[in-house]
């Protein structure tokens, strides 16, 4: 008896499945018919965007580790490098950057005035990118650089940053009204590379918890160690201090003519 009532009960759903699909099908066409009505606006409600949080809140906002997210037959993906200021929030935009090997044209070493200056490396490539590569003291938001007490006792986090070179100059000359110049590297083609190579190793590996210090472990001496492992090159200073760093690369014949780059001939271009 059980059967025979299942048996007759999806008989009946069976006979009434056309219906169902007519009044789906004419309450489809109904509605369809209702938004292409001539004068009636129909509105498109946007999916929420979710808001990026900021990955170091208490840390100063023009810097933080960078990464590389591929790098596979002479192409490289890096990630978390730094692009264009929101002047107003004082905050960037960090974004990826798609780089080739076989694309790089010139790497130089990098001067920037202000306290006791700063050295960095800075690779161009064909397609027009210009790749910033940098330590820096990883300081608290408002934070000021104390180079000689706090920069020697190990305060700050060493921090690598990946930037690019238009962002670094809108910073540097556009918003704390300094000077930059850039020194093209004089190396061989396979030296150039190594440099890439070692560079982009060194601000993407896992550096947490190691220190700044101003005179053994800074912006000047990590660049004299990417320089080092490029080119076999090994030079001893004395007073590891940006611009002395300059001067010895120039007497050592390793630097062409400096590109300046200051408020007189920087227009934010």
């Amino acid at each position: 008896m059980k059967s025979n009532t299942s048996f007759i009960r999806n008989f009946f759903i069976f006979l009434s499945l056309p219906f169902f699909t007519a009044a789906a099908y004419a309450q489809t066409a109904a509605f369809d018919s209702l938004l292409q009505v001539p004068g009636l606006e129909t509105l498109e409600i946007a999916a929420p965007v979710p808001v990026q949080a900021e990955t170091y809140p208490d840390m100063e906002q023009d810097r933080k580790p960078g990464k590389q997210l591929s790098n596979a037959g002479g192409e490289r993906v890096l990630d978390l490098v730094r692009f264009e200021r929101d002047a107003k929030a004082n905050t960037y935009r960090w974004g990826q950057m798609r780089i080739e090997d076989a694309q790089l044209e010139e790497v130089y070493f990098g001067f920037r005035s202000a306290s006791v200056g700063h050295n960095f490396i800075m690779f161009s490539f064909k397609g027009g990118e210009k790749l910033v590569v940098e330590v820096l003291p990883w300081k608290k938001k408002g934070e000021k650089f104390d180079p000689i007490v706090a920069g020697m006792t190990g305060k700050y986090v060493l921090v690598w940053n990946m930037v690019s070179f238009d962002s670094f100059l809108e910073t540097a000359v556009g918003r704390d009204n300094l000077y930059v110049d850039v020194y093209p590297m004089k190396l061989s083609r396979e030296e150039k590379l190594r440099m890439l190579d070692a560079a982009i190793a060194e601000a993407t590996r896992d550096y947490g918890g190691e220190k700044y210090n101003t005179m053994t472990n800074s912006c000047s001496s990590n660049a004299l160690k990417v320089f080092a492992k490029a080119t076999g090159h090994h030079l001893v200073i004395a007073r590891m201090l940006p611009s002395v760093v300059i001067k010895h690369l120039k007497m050592r014949g390793f630097l062409g003519e400096a590109l300046h780059y200051d408020t007189s001939n920087w227009q934010g271009k």
